[in-house]
C-alpha cells in the first residue's frame, strides 16, 4: 500500500507533506460481503467473496481494487461520482 500511496502522490503532484491530506495509518481488511471494495474514512474493505470469485488474474485485479481504493483514502473530499473517475483514472495509470 506504500507503493500504491508514492504513486498517487506523485501522479497529482503532492511533493510536501502540506500539499497532501494527513493520514497516519490505513487499515485493510477482507471481508465476506457484497460488491467489490469501499473505503471508509481510513479504512480498505475489500470483499472475499468478490475476489474468491473472479475468473481472471487475481493478483492483477487486487492490486488495481487497491490503486482505486487508496486514492479513496488521500483525495480531499468526495463529490460522487468525479471521485470515481479519478479512482478509476488512477488504477488505469497503474495499470
Amino acid at each position: 500500500m506504500s507503493s500504491d500511496t508514492d504513486f498517487i502522490w506523485r501522479i497529482f503532484q503532492q511533493t510536501t507533506e502540506a500539499d497532501r491530506k494527513n493520514v497516519s495509518t490505513v487499515s485493510l481488511s477482507i471481508n465476506s460481503m457484497d460488491g467489490v471494495a469501499y473505503t471508509s474514512n481510513n479504512g480498505i474493505h475489500v470483499s472475499a467473496n468478490y475476489i474468491q470469485e473472479y475468473t481472471g488474474d487475481v493478483k492483477k485485479e487486487f492490486t488495481g481494487v487497491l490503486y482505486h481504493e487508496m486514492m479513496h483514502v488521500w483525495q480531499w473530499s468526495r463529490p460522487g461520482g468525479f471521485i470515481e473517475g479519478i479512482a478509476d483514472f488512477v488504477r488505469l495509470k497503474a495499470g
